[in-house]
């Protein structure tokens, strides 16, 4: 049976700066967020309609639907503010899978089209094709 993972829809924008190599991630990517008890990830690529999100390999999801909120400062300051731009959108996971050191890879699909997620990532696209690192956080959404 194929991977999950290769069943898409719709044309993958794979972002520069998140190439699958362990030795690429800066240090801070999985840094916790100060104001969440989530989940950090590191946004990879976007889709129509979706996006794939690598997080900590200790920090697996379980859950099937997550608010996504896209954090745009660095967090290795060490004046220990992270910038937070409120991008945010709820998602579904569709699949999980690890990927070796560097953590597990989530393919998550936006639940309601055009979140402010969606429209940052695609809009400012050029950004992140040459090479900005889009962080994120993953939070419960309440059932």
């Amino acid at each position: 049976m194929p991977d999950p993972a290769d069943l898409r829809q719709h044309v993958r924008t794979d972002f520069l700066g998140a190439q699958h190599d362990a030795d690429s991630l800066p240090g801070w990517v999985f840094k916790p967020v100060q104001f969440s008890q989530g989940p950090a990830g590191l946004v990879l690529n976007l889709s129509d309609g979706g996006l794939q999100v690598l997080t900590s390999a200790d920090e697996p999801l379980a859950d099937a639907r997550y608010e996504v909120v896209l954090l745009l400062g660095r967090s290795d300051m060490d004046c220990g503010d992270e910038q937070v731009s409120w991008f945010n959108g709820v998602v579904e996971r569709k699949w999980s899978r690890p990927v070796p050191r560097m953590g597990i890879l989530h393919g998550l699909s936006f639940v309601a089209r055009n979140s402010t997620a969606e429209q940052f990532l695609a809009g400012h696209q050029a950004a992140l094709d040459a090479g900005q690192w889009v962080r994120c956080v993953l939070l419960k959404v309440p059932s």
